[in-house]
């Protein structure tokens, strides 16, 4: 939840930013924190100057070299506003205010943080202090690229190996669809066990997804309940039962209807179903079950 601060949507962003984050009045808030929040927000560099500089005309910020800080203006905007919702809540608000930690709430973070590096790989020390300025844990953090090198969504890099970049794997997913929240309410809890389990790649876990929706899925609707129940039959576990169905979904091999809340294979989640003859699934299946 966030405030109305200002009629223009960008300003009244940065207005939360420096009322959340401002612990000085005299020095303000950095501006590279607000820039950093901005970023997460999914707001482009333009449109943040631009907010920048109408904040200042009128009165409700001033800027002195690295800070910015409110006027008395401004404190007076602040000190009186109505309750109203932010119009985007960036991954790191949702992350915040979430229940019980999910693979699927720390996966989305991190790959949302290692994006807007836009593509280039990241030093550790730069992403730790980026988590840390989130005000996010260390523990969380090292769960985190935990879980993407086991998904095989990232990679260490440089020749030190302490630069890690999303793969190829990683960049589809991140461009994907979002889950639906029917899906998103079935995310399993984080269990540091599972982040040592073998690492399968996104086609395989498609595959078993698309196996999973099975012959009825080709002539009419599934609900992503039956799938999870197929998977599971096969003795794969829950946190991978999941993520094999959320990473079809994202990828578009399996299309949800809100209205009727069921699923189908698309077209490229029958080309999948038809690629899994016997041997192919028994050998997918195998992957997915090992646990190390």
């Amino acid at each position: 939840m966030g405030f109305s601060f200002h009629a223009d949507a960008d300003c009244n962003r940065i207005l939360n930013f420096i009322n959340r984050d401002c612990h000085d009045l005299i020095e303000g808030v950095s501006r590279r924190l607000v820039d950093y929040h901005w970023s997460l927000a999914g707001g482009d560099e333009t449109r943040l100057n631009v907010a920048y500089q109408t904040l200042v005309s009128d009165g409700l910020i001033v800027t002195t070299g690295e800070h910015c800080r409110l006027t008395a203006s401004g404190y007076r905007v602040v000190l009186d506003p109505e309750c109203a919702e932010v119009e985007v809540e960036a991954p790191i608000e949702v992350f915040r205010r979430s229940g019980p930690l999910t693979e699927y709430a720390l996966r989305t973070l991190i790959i949302d943080v290692l994006h807007r590096n836009r593509g280039r790989s990241v030093k550790l020390d730069e992403l730790a202090e980026e988590w840390a300025i989130s005000g996010l844990r260390a523990g969380e953090l090292r769960d985190a690229l935990d879980l993407l090198f086991r998904d095989q969504l990232a990679s260490f890099a440089g020749l030190r190996r302490r630069s890690v970049a999303l793969t190829s794997d990683g960049v589809a997913y991140q461009g994907g669809r979002a889950a639906p929240a029917e899906l998103v309410n079935m995310a399993p809890e984080l269990e540091a066990e599972d982040l040592k389990a073998r690492s399968v790649d996104s086609r395989t876990l498609c595959l078993l997804a698309a196996y999973a929706a099975g012959d009825a899925a080709e002539s009419r609707s599934v609900s992503f309940g039956e799938i999870s129940y197929r998977l599971e039959r096969m003795k794969i576990p829950g946190f991978r039962v999941f993520h094999a169905i959320e990473l079809a979904h994202r990828l578009g091999h399996l299309d949800y209807d809100a209205d009727t809340r069921t699923v189908h294979l698309s077209n490229s989640g029958k080309k999948l179903y038809r690629a899994a003859n016997g041997r192919a699934v028994q050998w997918a299946i195998g992957q997915a079950v090992l646990e190390s």
